[in-house]
């Protein structure tokens, strides 16, 4: 049962302003941007961050979704290592995450956390502008110097741990599980937020009355109550510290720190869920984890044990990079520039150029300097028109590629995994399993985070993807189903650091699985099967 993404689709033009654009291989990652893209977000965040990868990538926007292509020409061939150089090369990887990737990202989350950008004239906001598309490439060079580290180490490990042992990756990734991310940690904190909430029975009842709806204007009667002031106190410095992250790569999106609908449905479910405590389950992930490596490390022989443990040592310590390198660079100092964009918003509204503060994210950079300067006179027009395009397109199932199609290639990509599998069983669905374990439970298909109030604990969560905002849903959900991913992928990760089954890449999920039937889901087979 399965059904693919078209690989190109009629009604879906495409003009190439350069031809020779045509002859390359431009890709839609349904994973990260399977959404249409603002003209704004396109400029100053997704373009100039692709644009930092080595590789080198290049990126468009086409009918409003994001595209890139790699020119390969340019690339040259890695040099093989020996097992000890590559593990020494990684430890470098750690080192340089630790002592120069991070400490250069905090400095500009700093600057753009604490930057009065409504003081600024016209003309700094201009060099702003300029100055977050350097910022942006910087930040892709830095994402690639911190990941490729953290994928080469897991890719040594479990290329190690499958050649001794015979066994799959998914029973070798628990060699690394339980050890904590920013990710996990945003989840345990939300989860101590609702133990605060439960301790003051104001706070407590008016949180379980909350629906996306009417949870802003719940907020606001909070505020009105003297006795929810150690609640509020508590959530505002959550906010600060995780609320800068969206539900998908797209600067247009409020983030949790300016709407917190999200994290307050959240404290909801956990006031919901009596008998759920996350440290229970991060304990039992490192139990796991623990007998694994003794049972494995015992069954070897001293070579192979050797090795192992070489690769071991180096993965544990790459490991939380992977949700911890998108906490600082993909969340916090990609969202934060959220701040300058609404400044010149409002510059532009109170120019009469625009009408509303977000409208400016319907305008191109060039489109925004050229306002600031006083060029443009009135942009509203021109705003109407791109809302009306973008919502159009939205309806539209955007192509796999345009251009040319993908050279066939046999290499095995962990993170990405593999897609259009076929199930064996006609009532089934095949993906990539990602997170041992087996679950059965009612189906939740969620498109985005707003649909979130549907989501009932022990209900399992079908996602198109999910991002690092969707992490406190893993504490609700019984089992986790994506349409795309490996077992490297963000949701493989936190799956089994919350210790549920997971299966990825499973195509077309949404569309296949209805609301409310009921499924059995094997993380290890990665099988997903319709019993209902």
């Amino acid at each position: 049962m399965t059904a693919s993404m078209p690989d190109k689709a009629d009604g879906f033009p495409v003009h190439w302003d350069n031809p020779k654009d045509a002859n390359l291989h431009w890709g839609f990652d349904p994973m990260h941007t399977p959404d249409v893209m603002s003209p704004l977000g396109f400029d100053l965040y997704y373009e100039p961050f692709v644009r930092g990868f080595s590789d080198p990538l290049m990126a468009r926007l086409v009918n409003h979704y994001a595209y890139f292509a790699s020119d390969a020409s340019n690339n040259s061939p890695r040099r093989p290592q020996t097992f000890t150089d590559a593990v020494e090369s990684l430890f470098d990887g750690w080192r340089k995450w630790h002592d120069s990737i991070l400490p250069e990202v905090l400095g500009e989350i700093e600057y753009y956390r604490g930057a009065e950008f409504d003081s600024f004239d016209n003309q700094r906001l201009i060099d702003e502008i300029d100055r977050l598309i350097k910022v942006r490439l910087r930040s892709g060079q830095l994402h690639e110097q911190a990941i490729v580290a953290y994928f080469r180490a897991m890719n040594l490990l479990l290329d190690t741990y499958t050649k001794y042992t015979g066994r799959d990756d998914v029973a070798g990734i628990r060699l690394v599980q339980g050890y904590g991310s920013k990710s996990v940690e945003a989840g345990q904190a939300l989860w101590n937020l609702s133990r605060i909430a439960k301790s003051i029975p104001t706070v407590e009842q008016a949180l379980l009355a909350l629906n996306s709806k009417s949870a802003i204007s719940g907020l606001d009667k909070l505020r009105e109550e003297i006795e929810a002031q150690p609640f509020l106190d508590a959530l505002e410095a959550y906010l600060d510290e995780f609320g800068w992250r969206s539900d998908l790569y797209e600067l247009a999106t409020p983030t949790w720190a300016e709407n917190p609908t999200i994290p307050l449905g959240q404290i909801r479910a956990y006031l919901e869920m009596e008998d759920y405590d996350p440290n229970r389950e991060i304990e039992r992930a490192q139990r796991v984890r623990d007998q694994t490596i003794r049972h494995t490390l015992n069954s070897l022989k001293p070579r192979e044990r050797q090795k192992l443990e070489a690769a071991l040592d180096v993965a544990t310590k790459l490991a939380p990079i992977q949700e911890d390198h998108n906490f600082y660079i993909d969340q916090r100092l990609a969202f934060l520039p959220r701040r300058l964009a609404l400044a010149i918003g409002r510059r532009l509204v109170s120019a009469e150029a625009l009408r509303q503060e977000a409208d400016v994210f319907y305008l191109h950079a060039d489109e925004v300097r050229s306002a600031l300067r006083g060029e443009i006179a009135e942009c509203a027009q021109l705003v109407g028109e791109r809302k009306q395009e973008m919502e159009y397109w939205s309806a539209v199932t955007p192509p796999s590629f345009i251009g040319a199609p993908k050279q066939s290639s046999d290499s095995i990509d962990r993170f990405s995994g593999t897609s259009w599998l076929e199930s064996e069983h006609p009532n089934g669905l095949q993906g990539n399993g990602c997170s041992a374990g087996v679950a059965r439970g009612p189906a939740r298909v969620l498109r985005n985070l707003d649909e979130v109030d549907r989501l009932q604990p022990g209900d399992i969560l079908i996602a198109r993807t999910t991002m690092p905002a969707w992490t406190p849903l893993f504490g609700v959900t019984r089992a986790i189903i994506t349409e795309t991913g490996g077992i490297l992928s963000h949701a493989a990760v936190t799956a089994r650091e919350y210790g549920i089954p997971a299966v990825m890449g499973v195509s077309n999920a949404t569309r296949i699985i209805r609301d409310g039937q009921m499924l059995e889901v094997d993380g290890s087979e990665g099988t997903v099967r319709i019993v209902s």
